[in-house]
Order: structure tokens, then C-alpha cells, then sequence
């Protein structure tokens, strides 16, 4: 038995996720072994367009591993519903936002501004060695 099935596994048993939870992560983690996927992230050298996903992968030194993959998409619809905020709830949030040092305007935001900062997205990326020898990876592409 791998070593995450049986943490899932133990997880219901100690009562931290539901059976249909852990049934759902099983299935996920099934899936997950069956797909062919890539070792390394996309090349970013020469790709043209958007970039489509957010990939957060952390490979721990005890196991703890960590790869996920967030569709962009997400963010312009995200953005977009901002316009459902109230007035009122938009400029707590905006003022909220400004006294933590983020200056941004939802109730401003345009589509254009939202496909500036998913491109923009394609120049970040974060690496971060820990002394223990665990490894996070956070980039676009």
C-alpha cells in the first residue's frame, strides 16, 4: 500500500475526514498516479500566450508532498465576480486592502487589467530550499 493511501486511510480512521472525503482523495490520488505527467514544469523559454495554470509543488523530506495545479481561468472569474460585491462591501474591502499595503481598486478593475496581471503572472516564480531539504515551487505557465 503507498504511503499516501494509507495516510488517507488513517485520516478516516481518526475521524479528521469523512469516509466519502477519503473515498473522493483515493479516487484523486488514483487518478493522479494513471496520467502520464510531466517531471518538469512546461519550458517558459520562448512560450507564447497566457499562461493557463498556477503550479504550487512542494517536495518534503518526510513525504509531506504537495502538487497542485490552478487553473488561471479561475482568477479572471474570480475577478469578474467582483462586480456582484455591494458598494458598501467593496470599500471596506478597499480600504481593508489599502491600510495592509495593497493598493487596488476592485471596482475598477478591467478586463484588460485582468489579462495584464495573468500574463504578468508568467514571469513569477518562487523557489524556496529549506535547510531540511524540503523544496516548494510556486510559477505560471
Amino acid at each position: 500500500m503507498s504511503e499516501d493511501r494509507a495516510r488517507i486511510l488513517s485520516l478516516i480512521a481518526e475521524g479528521k475526514i469523512t469516509a466519502e472525503e477519503g473515498s473522493r482523495l483515493l479516487d484523486a490520488l488514483e487518478t493522479h498516479r494513471t496520467q502520464a505527467a510531466p517531471a518538469e514544469p512546461p519550458a517558459r523559454s520562448g512560450s507564447t500566450g497566457a499562461p493557463k495554470f498556477m503550479y504550487v509543488k512542494v517536495v518534503s523530506t518526510k513525504g509531506d508532498n504537495v502538487n497542485v495545479k490552478i487553473p488561471l481561468g479561475l482568477v479572471r472569474a474570480g475577478l469578474k465576480l467582483t462586480s456582484l460585491i455591494p458598494p458598501q462591501a467593496m470599500e471596506q474591502i478597499n480600504t481593508q486592502m489599502a491600510a495592509s499595503g495593497m493598493s487596488i481598486d476592485f471596482a475598477n478593475l478591467k478586463q484588460e487589467d485582468i489579462e495584464e496581471l495573468i500574463e504578468s503572472l508568467r514571469e513569477m516564480e518562487v523557489n524556496v530550499d529549506s535547510k531540511n531539504g524540503d523544496n516548494v515551487r510556486v510559477y505560471c505557465a
